[in-house]
């Protein structure tokens, strides 16, 4: 196994070689635009329309930031389903971990296959599906309402960290959803050469969907906006960069029942 890893790094060229810095870089300057726009907007991003109090029908103009005078109006995406999701300070674990393991070891392990156009695709996914989102998050900022405490213990201070580092906005679409698929769609592309670590892989990343709800970082809408996003990026790019083809150029099926056709249709 070491062997053809070896062999596999040593497959990649020089200037490829430059070209994986270059996506790297590009995948962090990706991730800090999400930053840059992860934050309350301003009045002139503030919806067209203002929340209001259904029991006294009096508009909530603007709404006020938690702890701060500052204040904000954003578009809030609260389903009467995201009423009933649980929270599960556990759920931490895995989100904290697609931080290492989305935007680095993922993209690693397809350059230890040898594949330099597949780790080209998952890296152009990344950067182009974070533009996306960019632009959604400029336009339609949305705001997640943590209606719970962090809690005490282990857990507690996992949410704490997770919240401290990431303000609840950049909701819709969300990021670690589009990302997290990007990463599954790379991963399921490797299950014949590594079987065992794409698929234990994929089943964790799998988690990230649920702990995006579940410790209050998005509501439902976000994460099905995410999976969409992050699916269709990943295909485009693999269909620029890779250029597979659908089906292969001979069908024998396909031929022999066009050929019978014809045969059928000069008689």
């Amino acid at each position: 196994m070491s062997s053809r890893v070896a062999r596999s790094w040593s497959s990649i060229t020089g200037r490829q070689w430059v070209y994986v810095a270059l996506l790297f870089l590009g995948i962090a300057l990706a991730f800090m635009t999400y930053l840059a726009l992860n934050a309350a907007p301003g009045p002139q991003h503030w919806p067209a329309y203002f929340a209001w109090n259904p029991a006294t029908q009096a508009l909530v103009q603007p709404l006020q930031a938690a702890g701060s005078q500052a204040a904000y109006q954003t578009f809030v995406l609260k389903s009467w389903l995201d009423e009933s999701i649980p929270f599960v300070p556990a759920l931490a674990v895995p989100y904290i971990s697609f931080l290492i393991l989305v935007p680095v070891v993922v993209p690693l392990l397809n350059l230890g296959v040898g594949s330099f156009r597949r780790f080209a695709t998952l890296a152009t996914a990344l950067i182009v599906s974070q533009l996306v989102l960019d632009v959604a998050y400029y336009l339609f900022q949305t705001n997640v309402i943590r209606d719970v405490a962090a809690g005490d213990g282990i857990g507690g201070f996992l949410v704490e960290s997770v919240w401290g580092k990431d303000q609840p906005f950049n909701g819709y679409p969300s990021g670690h959803c589009t990302w997290t698929t990007i990463a599954i769609c790379a991963l399921f592309r490797l299950r014949h050469v590594m079987p065992k670590t794409a698929w234990i892989m994929m089943a964790w990343l799998a988690l990230i969907y649920p702990a995006t709800v579940m410790l209050r970082q998005h509501y439902l809408m976000d994460v099905y906006a995410g999976i969409f996003v992050g699916f269709a990026c990943y295909w485009a790019c693999m269909f620029a960069i890779e250029r597979p083809r659908l089906v292969p150029r001979f069908e024998p099926d396909l031929v022999e029942t066009v050929d019978a056709r014809e045969v059928k249709e000069s008689t």
